[in-house]
C-alpha cells in the first residue's frame, strides 16, 4: 500500500483563476492538478496524492474566513490520514507563501501531520514561519517548477516514511535557526584548527556556527526646513501612461518609469492607469492621486508647507520585486534626485 499526501494550492493552479479569483473559498479537487502531477512522478509510484485542496490567495488570509478554512481542512484530513500534508511551490508570491506556509503549521500543529512547503527564500512567510516548518527553497518564478519539484518531493517522501530529518544544510530545507547537541570524535580545538587549515589552503571547509549578517543603512539626514524643501514622488503601485509605454513588468519587475508632471494640477483618470499585478488596481486607476498624491502636495506647496514639487514621479511594481533589482532601481532614482537637488521623496506603495 503507497503512502498517501494531500496537497494545497491557491486558485490559480487549481484553474479557477487569478487575482479576480483570489477570494474564493476553500475547496477540493475531483482531479490532480498543477505541482501535483509533478510530484506523483517523482515519487515513482511509492507514494501518492489523496486529494488536492485549495483556497483563494485573499480568502485563507482574511481572518473571518480562516477559521472555516481550518474547519474544513481539518475534515479533509481525518478522511484521507494522509502520511504528509504538502502546500505550493509558492515560489515569490507573498500571499500564496502566507497561505501555504500557515496551513502547513496548522496541520503540523493542531492536526499531527508531517508537513513541508515550498517558496523563494525572500519571500515574506519565511520570516513568520520558518521556525517550526519544513520550507524547501525554490526558484523565484513557476519557470523554475521543474527545478523547484524534486527536493520539495524528496523531503515529502522522507517525512511520510518518518524517517529522521537531518541538517537543513543535509536535507536542503531553509535554516530554521534551531541547534542541537551532537557528539563528535574531534574536540572543537581539533574542529576549529582543521577549519583554519582549510581556509588556509583555499579549500572548502563548513562553519559549525554560521553568523548571520544584516546590511547596515544609516539614515539619511533630517531637512531642516521643510517648507523650502523640494520634494518627490516615487510609487511602488504601478502607476504608468496609459498604455504602459515603457513596457514596465506587472511582476517581478526590473526596470521604473519617470513620467512628466510639469504644469500638471492633477493626474487625471484615462490618462494613467495602474498596471500592477498583485492587487485589484480599479480604485487606483480610476483616482491616480491615490498612489501619486500630486494633489495634497500641491495644496503643502500653496499652503508653504514645502517649497517645491520635482516635475518628474517614478513609478514600478513591487510585486515579487527582488532585493538586487529593488536596490538597482533605488540607486538610479536617488542618485537621479541628488543631481536634481531633490531634498526628499515619498515613497508609495499598494
Amino acid at each position: 500500500m503507497s503512502l498517501k499526501a494531500v496537497h494545497y494550492i491557491n486558485q490559480f493552479y487549481a484553474g479557477i483563476g487569478g487575482e479576480t479569483m483570489a477570494d474564493t473559498g476553500f475547496g477540493v479537487l475531483e482531479e490532480k492538478k498543477g505541482p501535483a502531477l509533478g510530484l506523483e512522478q517523482l515519487w515513482n509510484g511509492e507514494m501518492t496524492i489523496s486529494k488536492v485542496v485549495y483556497c483563494g490567495d485573499n480568502y485563507v488570509n482574511t481572518d473571518e474566513n480562516y477559521g472555516e478554512v481550518k474547519e474544513k481542512l481539518a475534515k479533509v484530513i481525518r478522511e484521507e490520514k494522509p502520511d504528509v500534508f504538502i502546500a505550493g511551490p509558492a515560489f515569490n508570491a507573498g500571499r500564496y507563501g502566507v497561505a501555504c506556509a500557515k496551513v502547513c503549521d496548522y496541520v503540523r500543529s493542531e492536526l499531527g501531520v508531517p508537513s513541508v512547503t515550498c517558496m523563494w527564500h525572500e519571500n515574506p512567510a519565511i520570516d513568520m514561519y520558518v521556525e517550526n516548518n519544513y520550507i524547501v527553497p525554490s526558484t523565484e518564478t513557476a519557470v523554475g517548477m521543474r527545478k523547484t519539484l524534486p527536493a520539495l518531493a524528496k523531503l515529502a517522501l522522507k517525512l511520510a516514511r518518518k524517517e529522521k530529518i537531518g541538517t537543513a544544510h543535509a536535507e536542503g530545507y531553509l535554516p530554521t535557526g534551531h541547534r542541537y547537541n551532537e557528539y563528535s570524535d574531534k574536540s572543537g580545538a581539533e574542529r576549529v584548527v582543521d577549519m583554519l587549515v582549510a581556509r588556509l589552503y583555499n579549500k572548502k571547509f563548513e562553519t559549525e556556527v554560521p553568523l548571520r549578517s544584516f546590511e547596515v543603512i544609516p539614515p539619511a539626514a533630517k531637512i531642516k526646513d521643510i517648507s523650502k524643501a523640494t520634494i518627490a514622488l516615487f510609487t511602488t503601485g504601478g502607476l504608468v501612461p496609459v498604455g504602459n509605454p515603457d513596457k514596465i513588468k506587472q511582476a517581478f519587475a526590473v526596470s521604473f518609469g519617470i513620467y512628466d508632471m510639469t504644469g500638471l494640477d492633477a493626474l487625471k483618470k484615462g490618462v494613467y492607469e495602474s498596471i500592477h499585478g498583485g492587487y485589484d488596481t480599479t480604485a487606483a486607476s480610476a483616482d491616480p492621486h491615490r498612489l501619486v498624491p500630486l494633489d495634497a502636495l500641491l495644496d503643502c506647496k500653496k499652503e508653504g508647507k514645502i517649497g517645491d514639487i520635482y516635475k518628474f514621479f517614478g513609478a514600478t511594481c513591487g510585486v515579487g520585486t527582488n532585493i538586487g533589482s529593488s536596490q538597482e532601481m533605488g540607486k538610479k532614482w536617488a542618485n537621479m534626485l541628488k543631481d536634481a537637488k531633490v531634498d526628499a521623496c515619498l515613497l508609495t506603495s499598494t
